[in-house]
């Protein structure tokens, strides 16, 4: 596969836009991933002008949404927009299925959106890649809806919207989306692998989450879900704890594996915590903490088996996605985390990215195998592509 990454942080959305569609324009791409942050609102329209100008072409597949900041090989930016050129020569056959409603019904949308998807890829080797409105969907239900359909690994994320938590883009063909979540296939000729590690360790007693409904978690062992967060962490919950302070949500059966759930909202006035996804009533959860030194290691450990050496081919593509509260945590822009991630692969490949508000990957064993594919908060999301 052909692949090539480009970057653009022009203010102008038209200027911007025709500096990446005549940088990816070289490889005649027949896809192209894009990411932006939401300083080109409310002009995304003439951005995309711009990009179909510099390409030349209308003819290519445009998929991708808004983020909290962008990741691109040559760095990390707050703003901008990056860019990742596919050609596959014929051998891959692309498709996008979208499906609106995610704030009334996030898991039948998903599950909806699947169909669609499965419709138009049924065999073969199979890359699916999923975004959702990181504002107004249920990222657990996203996640669950989709797996009810198709049991293939498949990632992606939540789309972010600078840190402002009231309204984030899909892309899909030069259109923008909201209420909305989309899944990229592509049948055929195509080789990947991805894996999840967050580098968050869980303290302190283990809760059963008693009653929730959707992404608002009201008690959990007998106390209001604040009460046993701030009895874990032996301080009260507060505005800065959003996005970073997580709960470990175990997976049925597993002492190993879990989820992580970060707060978006908490109410003081009846001890409820609202999530980026939903925690089912029964699930076992613990608080957990996490040094930046941590968080550095969730990077290493998600490369874990994704090295050259160890699939046994060597990358042509990165695809990244990172929770905005890992990148808040570090303080930085991401590059710390794309600076470790190409250590660990040993080498710079095209790389697009974007800090996501919810993370979408499963698990990968050390046999090669997938867990079930989990909705995620402040974890790293690796996907390379052959």
């Amino acid at each position: 596969m052909r692949c090539l990454s480009a970057k653009s942080f022009l203010t102008n959305p038209y200027r911007a836009g025709v500096e990446i569609g005549a940088a990816l324009a070289v490889i005649s791409p027949e896809v192209i991933l894009l990411f932006a942050s939401m300083s080109y609102d409310p002009d995304f329209s003439g951005f995309f002008e711009g990009l179909y100008s510099g390409l030349g072409s209308e003819s290519v597949l445009l998929f991708g949404g808004t983020g909290d900041g962008v990741y691109e090989t040559s760095g990390a930016e707050n703003y901008g927009v990056s860019a990742l050129g596919l050609s596959a020569d014929g051998r891959v056959s692309w498709s996008v299925a979208l499906e609106r409603g995610v704030q009334a019904d996030s898991f039948s949308a998903a599950r909806s959106c699947a169909c669609k998807a499965v419709a138009s890829c049924p065999e073969g080797s199979v890359f699916r890649m999923v975004l959702a409105d990181g504002i107004k969907a249920d990222g657990n239900a996203i996640v669950n809806g989709i797996a009810a359909v198709i049991s293939e690994p498949f990632f992606g994320g939540l789309t972010g919207d600078d840190r402002k938590f009231t309204s984030s883009r899909l892309f899909l063909n030069g259109v923008e989306y909201q209420d909305a979540v989309a899944i990229l296939s592509g049948c055929g000729d195509i080789g990947f692998a991805m894996n999840a590690a967050s580098g968050w360790t869980p303290i302190g007693n283990e809760g059963v989450v008693e009653e929730s409904s959707g992404c608002d978690i009201r008690t959990i062992s007998g106390q209001t879900a604040q009460d046993f967060m701030a009895g874990q962490l032996g301080k009260p919950l507060g505005e800065s704890d959003l996005g970073v302070v997580p709960l470990a949500a175990y997976h049925a059966g597993s002492a190993e594996h879990f989820s992580l759930r970060t707060p978006s909202h908490i109410h003081a006035d009846n001890g409820t915590v609202t999530t980026f996804g939903s925690v089912e009533q029964g699930a076992l959860v613990r608080v957990c903490s996490a040094s930046r030194n941590d968080v550095m290691r969730g990077v290493v450990d998600s490369m874990a088996g994704l090295t050259p050496a160890a699939l046994g081919y060597t990358p042509s593509a990165a695809i990244i996605v990172s929770c905005a509260g890992r990148k808040w945590l570090l303080a930085d822009r991401g590059d710390k985390e794309l600076a470790a991630f190409f250590a660990c692969l040993g080498y710079q490949v095209p790389l697009i990215g974007f800090p996501s508000f919810g993370e979408i990957a499963p698990f990968r064993r050390e046999d090669g195998t997938y867990t079930s594919v989990c909705f995620h908060n402040v974890t790293f999301v690796v996907c390379l592509l052959r």
